[in-house]
């Protein structure tokens, strides 16, 4: 098995009790069988504890929460479980968080949500181009069904789409839309079943000459200008889990509210966000072939963190409001299939992200 992640991953350390949040708060953290049996046979007053905190509806167990939070976190900020009996006695959820793996066959791929503050810290401040890290184990191949034609054919897409991104040389707006542009010539070949032609489209893409010329043509569509409220619109319906981001979202725009400008000083921390959402969400598409409505998803993600820090006045409060952002947006099946159906049915466009890119 091949085990890919970015060469910040390996710095992550849990801040527990330190940490400016938790990941024991806003969310139901749901119990797996294992966990579930270790609970039950745990001894003592934790074991009663414990067990006084689980709950079982519509065929799911889970902690209680009050006020927001696990009614088992300390007022440290810790664990019980984990501090009696470290982190191995977790439900699967709590062990694994903020760590996000999917499987592409025989590579895996592991991402750290920035959700997590931490881990938001880690992306946020890597200063050189993200880099993406492959290890064999040497574990026997399993046979799966991944299609290997499209898998290498999304694979080459990606790679390029993330090499766009990190093409410092150039302005953000203009690598964000030259990635659009490339995701939406990808899907085109994909509707058109020649899967094959992808790897040749993503090598064209590579050539300065060629992104050149691709920047003149979409100068047109660019000079449009809307507005961000459609996307505003988005975030205001979907599922919120907090007041904060409900809060955050109100004082965010007007309806005549113009774009808000590419900071320049956050140049590093928008390539790097972009870079994190292709590498999370664009090779999905090996499931249902849909890869320009995901990265069109990773531009939206960028395009509304823009906004929701454009007054951000440091560091600190700009990985905050991220946080905030990943928490409520890519930890609800729900709010991420919407903007799938969205961009796959072209009520929001690609059109439409090019005529925000600039202020």
């Amino acid at each position: 098995m091949k085990h890919t992640q970015f060469d910040s991953v390996n710095h992550f350390h849990c801040l527990a009790g330190s940490c400016p949040d938790t990941c024991c708060k806003d969310w139901q953290i749901i119990l797996d069988e294992d966990a579930m049996a270790r609970y039950r046979a745990m001894p003592g007053e934790l074991g009663e504890q414990v067990r006084a905190a689980m709950l079982t509806e519509n065929s799911e167990t889970r902690f209680r929460e009050q006020d927001g939070k696990c009614v088992l976190l300390r007022e440290d900020g810790l664990c019980p479980i984990q501090a009696a009996y470290g982190a191995e006695a977790l439900c699967r959820t709590c062990f694994t968080h903020p760590r996000f793996t999917e499987e592409y066959g025989q590579t895996a791929e592991l991402t750290l949500s920035v959700s997590c503050p931490e881990a938001a810290r880690l992306l946020l401040e890597h200063e050189a181009p993200l880099q993406l890290e492959t290890t064999d184990d040497g574990g026997p191949v399993v046979p799966n069904e991944l299609d290997p034609t499209l898998y290498l054919a999304l694979l080459s897409a990606r790679t390029a789409a993330i090499r766009l991104a990190q093409e410092r040389e150039r302005p953000f707006a203009d690598r964000l839309a030259l990635v659009l542009l490339l995701a939406r010539r990808v899907q085109r070949l994909l509707d058109e079943g020649r899967d094959e032609l992808i790897p040749v489209l993503a090598k064209r893409f590579q050539s300065q000459d060629y992104q050149d010329r691709s920047l003149v043509r979409l100068a047109r569509i660019r000079s449009r200008r809307g507005r961000f409220f459609p996307c505003w619109m988005v975030l205001n319906n979907m599922e919120h889990l907090t007041k904060r981001f409900e809060a955050m979202l109100d004082g965010a725009v007007h309806q005549d509210t113009p774009p808000a400008a590419f900071r320049a000083e956050y140049a590093v921390q928008y390539e790097n966000l972009l870079v994190y959402f292709l590498f999370r969400y664009a090779l999905k598409a090996i499931n249902d072939r849909q890869f320009a409505p995901r990265v069109l998803s990773c531009a939206f993600h960028l395009l509304c963190l823009r906004e929701l820090t454009a007054d951000a006045a440091d560091m600190q409060v700009f990985a905050a409001i991220v946080s905030l952002y990943s928490k409520e947006v890519e930890h609800s099946a729900d709010n991420l299939q919407l903007l799938q159906k969205l961009f796959r049915r072209g009520t929001l466009t690609w059109q439409y992200l090019m005529a925000i890119l600039d202020a």
